[in-house]
């Protein structure tokens, strides 16, 4: 089966899937055995749509859904021409044939479930290699998503940030996660930060981007709350979130967005150290807070990110 036309980057593994990776504030699952909501995904504004072989697909239900993937894909291209598309894989026996089956379909990338080594994320990457021969994909194209999910993937975490030639984007599985850690997200004291924390130094140090959300996206019908949690998570150095449902997407979007205001500092940062270096020097003050060569980076990621979506 030839794949569909790929409207993605042309190698996601360089620097220019990573800087698109970053720019991502929103990615929205669909199932993939649902079809007909293929095309309303494709329009919900996401910057990605991940058509998902996993948790929203019974076992039994996995080898028709596979079947589907192509005709899902090509109903989301044709609904928005150009949409990233993923597909999320399983991590069990069903794994080759899942990575096979997206780059069949023609999808951007896969999101790989439960990473717990760095030996997974070859394997991965391998595969990708096969199924993009058999396939007449260009080599190196499809990208690769992790999900760390586990306290066995939690311990590896930088390793595995590291393993791949193909990886893009991190984050962490916080229902799975929270379910072997045996703590109820939805309890008023919840608190997985040291785990966000983890992924987060490891996504960074490799140069890859962080997806998360500090809250639960389970509550999926309490957007004030969810508009919160985006924000904290947004200060906290995410750049995105998945959604599980079309009204989480206007609200992450704007959360993961840079406001205005913030467009307006930017600027004037970087409009002030350049009087300061004319003088000389390389700090100055702007609004009664010293400003400096680290500031000046952070204005410039920000102006460019800003550019960029």
């Amino acid at each position: 089966m030839s794949p569909a036309s790929p409207a993605g980057p042309a190698s996601p593994a360089s620097p220019a899937g990573t800087e698109a990776a970053l720019t991502r504030r929103t990615q929205l699952f669909v199932p993939a055995n649902r079809p007909e909501r293929a095309a309303k995904a494709a329009l919900a504004g996401a910057d990605a749509v991940i058509v998902d072989l996993e948790d929203s697909v019974a076992p039994a239900a996995r080898p028709a859904a596979r079947a589907g993937l192509a005709d899902a894909v090509a109903a989301i291209r044709a609904a928005r021409t150009g949409l990233h598309v993923l597909v999320r894989v399983n991590a069990d026996a069903d794994l080759a044939v899942d990575v096979d089956a997206a780059v069949a379909a023609g999808a951007d990338g896969v999101l790989v479930p439960k990473v717990e080594s760095p030996d997974r994320v070859g394997e991965v990457d391998a595969l990708l290699d096969r199924a993009e021969d058999d396939h007449g994909v260009p080599p190196g194209r499809t990208e690769v998503q992790l999900l760390v999910e586990t306290p066995r993937g939690l311990l590896a975490v930088a390793d595995i940030a590291a393993a791949g030639a193909r990886t893009v984007a991190l984050m962490l599985g916080t229902e799975d996660l929270s379910a072997e850690l045996e703590i109820d997200p939805a309890a008023p004291d919840f608190d997985l930060r040291w785990a966000h924390g983890l992924v987060l130094c490891a996504a960074r140090a490799h140069g890859l981007a962080p997806y998360g959300l500090l809250g639960t996206l389970a509550n999926f019908r309490d957007l004030p709350a969810l508009e919160r949690d985006a924000q904290r998570s947004r200060a906290f150095g995410y750049v995105g979130a998945l959604c599980i449902h079309p009204a989480q997407v206007p609200v992450l979007s704007e959360a993961f967005g840079p406001t205005p205001a913030e467009v307006e500092h930017a600027r004037a940062v970087l409009a002030a150290l350049a009087e300061a270096e004319q003088a000389g020097t390389a700090a100055v003050q702007l609004d009664g807070r010293m400003v400096d060569t680290p500031m000046a980076h952070r204005a410039r990621r920000l102006l460019a990110r800003a550019e960029r979506a």
